[in-house]
């Protein structure tokens, strides 16, 4: 699937960058996002190596942005994109040098759109939990793949600038950007409410995370026209329907690809999204349930103390979480080692994962029997 979700030039950039770089900034890289040297330039060639084989948390330059939105938005594409100039760009300013975007008289309250793909939990399983990392590797690829292709779609349909009063005047196609990061892990968070009364922020559980392979792609709200115009997205085109239109088209660039390594893929039963069978259902439901358990926890602790859990302050509540972690600390949770976790927790499933490289062989479909899939998935869904 593909979900949207607009982001306000009013926002704290350095905290969406926090965010996105999964609390990885710069200078200090772990393993998982390692810095460059200083000075360390890329061609076309390490640019689109880096975005498939590249380091997780860093982010990565759409590999087709052109120069014109680059240059429009400060950008150099020969660099990998830093934090500060991704917390510029999130407060709709430019990258190097902090000024408004070229031509933007009117105040932008979106600076970008973060178009969220998604693959199905058995393909993350599978991918996260490859027994080899060529394997892995060969997946990723796979949803890197399907996410450009739905990303330039994406592209062709609201890389769209309306000229005249309102936006009522006439279309012009232009040039977008968009930064994309790659995430392997669902985050447990829950809303914290200060009181009956108080404030609410949303929080993540100290607990560790549920595998699920996902990529933000979070494009620019500026459109680049060939005529030197700048103009803004044309976020009207940007609806629940045609986000689910996204996530079909994605979903099927996936199984494309994925079939093209020989994998075994199905369709769920909702016909909205590519799995495989090879990943038992009750892998998949296991590896689903991680923040729905982290906070049922923590209120059943509350409730067998006899407490409120809504009634306590937020300071009291982060207490509480951080107690009905201890479980966790037990297991030598470390905040980064999600993947040994995981695989005591597979072994306790009794769930030996081999491989999902089956060589499968797909026969040619004719027209005919495409429609009628399409039929009968069509008719599930009306």
């Amino acid at each position: 699937m593909i979900t949207f979700r607009k982001i306000s030039a009013e926002g704290a950039g350095k905290l969406i960058v926090q965010y996105l770089r999964e609390h990885c900034a710069e200078p200090e890289f772990d393993a998982r996002c390692e810095k460059e040297p200083e000075g360390q330039r890329h061609d076309d060639g390490d640019r689109m190596t880096t975005y498939y084989t590249g380091r997780d948390g860093r982010g990565v330059w759409s590999p087709q942005m052109g120069d014109r939105i680059a240059d429009s938005l400060g950008i150099d594409l020969t660099q990998q994109p830093s934090d500060e100039a991704l917390a510029r760009l999130f407060e709709g300013k430019r990258a190097d040098n902090g000024e408004k975007w070229a031509g933007d008289h009117a105040k932008r309250t979106i600076s970008a759109i973060d178009f969220t793909a998604a693959p199905d939990k058995s393909v993350t399983l599978a991918a996260e939990l490859a027994t080899t990392e060529t394997e892995k590797a060969l997946i990723w690829h796979a949803i890197h793949q399907a996410n450009d292709r739905a990303m330039s779609f994406i592209a062709d349909e609201v890389g769209v600038a309306r000229r005249g009063k309102g936006g009522m005047g006439s279309l012009e196609e232009g040039e977008v950007g968009w930064v994309s990061f790659r995430h392997h892990t669902a985050r447990p968070v829950m809303k914290i409410q200060d009181g009956l009364k108080g404030e609410t922020a949303v929080v993540e559980i100290p607990v560790p995370g549920d595998p699920h392979a996902h990529i933000h792609n979070l494009m620019f709200n500026a459109v680049a026209t060939e005529s030197g115009h700048l103009g803004s997205l044309d976020s009207k085109r940007i609806t629940q329907l045609t986000a689910h239109m996204f996530g079909a088209y994605f979903q099927a660039e996936l199984a494309r690809e994925l079939r093209s390594l020989g994998i075994k893929v199905n369709v769920d039963d909702r016909g909205k999204a590519v799995l495989l069978d090879a990943i038992p259902k009750e892998a998949r439901e296991h590896f689903s349930k991680r923040s729905k358990q982290a906070t049922q926890t923590a209120k059943d602790f509350v409730k067998a103390q006899g407490g409120n859990w809504a009634a306590m302050s937020a300071d009291q509540k982060f207490k509480i979480l951080h107690q009905t972690n201890l479980r966790f600390r037990e297991a030598k949770y470390t905040g980064t080692n999600e993947l040994e976790i995981w695989r005591e927790e597979m072994k306790a499933l009794g769930w030996k994962h081999e491989t999902v490289l089956e060589d499968a062989h797909y026969a040619p479909k004719t027209a005919e029997e495409r429609r009628e899939h399409a039929y009968t998935v069509a008719s599930k869904m009306l």
